[in-house]
């Protein structure tokens, strides 16, 4: 009994003994963890499907497990994307018109996508009467909704995968929404006009002939930063990047915990509007947001009819996307969606 009673003071003593080398030690702890957080400065210019990614990523406590803390910067430009914000934040995430991107970059402005995220369209192309297919197009006025807009960069898709040159081999031309291309298309002052999947089937009720193509993608959503930053502060930009990765892979698999994130900024919401756009964001998410190179086309293509040198530009030199080249390589993506994923 006296050897047991030994045994427990000893280990008593030994325990006090840790118990004051931890509490002696934790001010430094503490301190080296702080001084290992990296503050940086996240920009958007509204909620579309990169911003609810950001925002549970800040949220959901999962870029400060990467040793971030994210300050957001709401900004009012939603021509440009908040493109010119970048002078002032390490990170923008939004998408503008597309020259906002493309007119800085042939200027020499230190811009540069890291992600980007792309909704597939269901389009088709309603056309005169007399055109079997898009190449018959060639030399035609093809009408879209604005240059730079949603159906213009729609339009631009569709003539390449027929191999036509949007700048070179049709004359491209705004014609205001839906109904008054399909308008515009009826008294041939266009022979082309993209439309909707809803409208296209109205369109074919009213005799209006359609060619179907496949489904068309275009950029919703663009993650900006600069070269520079890339270069001075690589480890931040790549805790930056896993934490983005992270976060999508959260909104995918953990959906009440993201619609609750999304309620906090829509108090007052209709709870199944929110629920719609939930499912709407999700339908855009791929585990690795890699840029399309089709939708890259589309950019160049529309910047070129206001700057002729933007047609020298290709797709590659509006991404760097070695950051996710170095996530799918490592194995961290394999490892993130070890478990299947439903969506």
């Amino acid at each position: 009994m006296a050897l047991a009673n030994q045994i427990m003071r000893a280990v008593y003593k030994f325990f006090i003994l840790l118990v004051g080398i931890v509490l002696w030690n934790a001010p430094s702890y503490a301190a080296e963890a702080k001084a290992q957080t990296k503050k940086v400065r996240l920009a958007y210019v509204g909620w579309e499907v990169g911003a609810a990614v950001s925002y549970v990523g800040i949220d959901g406590g999962i870029f400060k497990q990467n040793g971030l803390e994210v300050e957001e910067v709401f900004v009012r430009d939603p021509l440009s994307g908040g493109v010119q914000t970048l002078i002032g934040a390490d990170f923008m995430v939004g998408f503008g018109n597309p020259l906002a991107l493309i007119q800085p970059v042939l200027t020499g402005a230190d811009v540069v996508a890291v992600a980007s995220h792309v909704s597939l369209e269901p389009y088709g192309m309603a056309v005169s009467q007399n055109i079997q297919k898009v190449t018959d197009l060639k030399g035609k006025r093809v009408g879209v909704s604005e240059l730079g807009g949603r159906s213009d960069l729609i339009a631009r898709v569709i003539l390449r995968r027929a191999g036509l040159d949007p700048v070179k081999d049709v004359e491209i031309v705004g014609a205001g929404l839906a109904p008054n291309r399909l308008l515009a298309l009826s008294k041939d002052l266009i022979q082309g006009a993209p439309v909707n999947e809803q409208f296209a089937a109205e369109a074919k009720k009213i005799g209006i002939k359609i060619i179907d193509v496949k489904e068309i993608p275009a950029f919703t959503s663009l993650l900006l930063t600069t070269r520079t930053f890339m270069k001075r502060d690589e480890d931040t930009v790549r805790r930056f990047m896993k934490g983005y990765i992270e976060a999508i892979h959260f909104y995918l698999t953990r959906r009440s915990d993201s619609l609750a994130i999304i309620r906090k900024y829509f108090s007052g919401s209709n709870p199944a509007a929110l629920e719609s756009m939930y499912d709407g964001f999700a339908a855009e998410l791929k585990p690795l947001p890699e840029p399309n190179r089709e939708a890259a086309q589309a950019l160049i293509d529309t910047a070129a009819i206001v700057d002729p040198k933007a047609k020298d530009l290709k797709p590659d030199s509006l991404f760097d996307s070695h950051f996710l080249d170095e996530f799918k390589a490592n194995g961290f993506m394999d490892k993130l969606y070890a478990e299947k994923v439903s969506l």
